[in-house]
């Protein structure tokens, strides 16, 4: 079979280009050159894995790890959060409110009872009037009976200074007396006349009174030359005697004068007419 030559002929009869097949998207590769080698042989098999499904969230309200199937016994609820943060503040204004009110009540209770008793004035004010019996009866305690005899103030006492007879002095007193015996002792004393010292001593002196006597006797007197004062008085059947000086050479007028100076406080003893010395006090 010929063909008319081209261009020539009958145009309704020309030949029209084949068209072009699409492209397969599957042939392309194949028609590239192989790579070198077996193909099969350098891609090692890929194995199959199964994708991992993610566990079902548990239910609300339902602890993790229980089964929620049907039938299945459900754990016990989530507990509820802790509370009572605030339960030590509320206590404590509970319990400062309670110390606030029994404050008030023991400070204003009182109080209004003591108005609210209209009587109560009145009972303390009869109760502090004695009645006339209670009166009569106080004057005939405090009133002294005539039959009780006064006491004689003891030594050492608030009227310890009036048990004393009159004070003499050094340049004044009578001798045989107890207080010519002290001053002439304290004139020995200070004079350093032993002779007089131990002629104003008894014959049986006590050891604080031979103790006494034997140190002015061994040791030098001051001989100041102060104005001496003494007394006497009676005290259980025996008689004490004081002689001493005064800061400002007066009599003493109290006991605290007495104490001022340098005083002793003798025993003294009538012996063979004359007052001697037994026994000594500072």
């Amino acid at each position: 079979m010929t063909y008319p030559p081209p261009g020539g002929g009958n145009p309704q009869y020309q030949l029209q280009p084949e068209p072009q097949q699409p492209s397969d998207p599957y042939s392309q590769g194949y028609n590239s050159t192989p790579p070198p080698g077996n193909y099969y042989q350098q891609q090692p098999p890929q194995q199959y894995t199964q994708p991992q499904s993610q566990p079902p969230m548990p239910p609300v309200g339902v602890q993790q790890g229980y089964p929620s199937a049907p039938g299945s016994i459900l754990p016990p609820p989530l507990p509820p959060a802790k509370q009572g943060g605030n339960l030590p503040v509320i206590l404590g204004v509970i319990v400062a409110l309670v110390v606030v009110l029994g404050i008030a009540a023991v400070l204003i209770i009182p109080g209004m009872v003591d108005d609210d008793d209209p009587q109560a004035g009145e009972g303390t004010s009869e109760s502090a009037e004695p009645s006339e019996e209670e009166a009569a009866t106080t004057e005939a305690e405090e009133e002294p009976s005539a039959e009780e005899e006064p006491t004689t103030p003891e030594a050492g006492g608030d009227d310890d200074f009036a048990t004393w007879g009159t004070p003499v002095n050094s340049e004044e007193f009578t001798e045989g007396t107890p207080e010519a015996a002290a001053i002439n002792y304290r004139i020995g004393a200070d004079t350093d006349d032993n002779e007089l010292l131990q002629a104003q001593v008894c014959s049986s002196p006590s050891s604080a009174m031979q103790t006494d006597l034997d140190w002015e006797v061994e040791n030098t007197g001051y001989n100041f030359g102060f104005l001496l004062w003494s007394m006497s008085r009676e005290v259980e059947g025996g008689v004490e005697v004081w002689v001493g000086w005064t800061m400002d050479d007066s009599e003493p007028s109290d006991t605290a004068e007495m104490e001022e100076g340098s005083g002793y406080t003798f025993t003294a003893v009538e012996e063979d007419g004359a007052w001697k010395l037994c026994d000594v006090t500072w």
